[in-house]
């Protein structure tokens, strides 16, 4: 099995400029992300070729990129699938965020200024909001939260832990 990147390459925008490898990339990631591609579902590189309009080259690289970022694996005459992550990868992301919050949090702590901390209990108002029912909609769901954690991070002051 090939080795898996520790940091997921950056997403392509399927309508952006770039190769036809990276577009294949970017679109494909994107279908196994909002579940438009399920966990364990076959993908046929014929088939998403032919979706594309671009030939099974670039969509095979594609597929070579995501294996090795762990999304899809390959199995000798079974074909390509997208990867159902086992109970390690699941608990291994979950300690690697913890440890990147919980240095974030630290940093946030040292460095914010009055204005930063004044946002950031808006957003936690907000947040708890959305938790409780009452502020937004499934959009929402999931764009809170980031924005609140990625904002937490920039407040920290470190580039390296914002990117990760």
């Amino acid at each position: 099995m090939p080795p898996k990147t520790s940091r997921p390459a950056p997403i392509p925008s399927a309508s952006a400029g770039g190769t036809l490898s990276s577009r294949a990339y970017g679109r494909i990631r994107e279908a196994i992300l909002s579940g438009e591609l399920p966990l364990g579902a076959p993908i046929s590189g014929r088939r998403l070729a032919a979706r594309f309009r671009m030939s099974l080259l670039p969509v095979a690289q594609a597929l070579r990129q995501l294996e090795n970022d762990g999304l899809v694996e390959s199995r000798p005459r079974a074909g390509t699938v997208v990867r159902v992550p086992t109970w390690e990868d699941v608990r291994g992301h979950y300690v690697v965020r913890e440890a990147l919050e919980t240095q974030s949090a630290r940093l946030f702590a040292e460095r914010a200024t009055v204005a930063e901390r004044r946002e950031l209990r808006a957003m936690a108002a907000a947040l708890d909001a959305l938790y409780a029912g009452t502020g937004g909609g499934r959009q929402d769901a999931n764009r809170v939260p980031a924005a609140f954690h990625h904002r937490i991070a920039e407040c920290a002051g470190c580039p390296e832990l914002l990117r990760a």
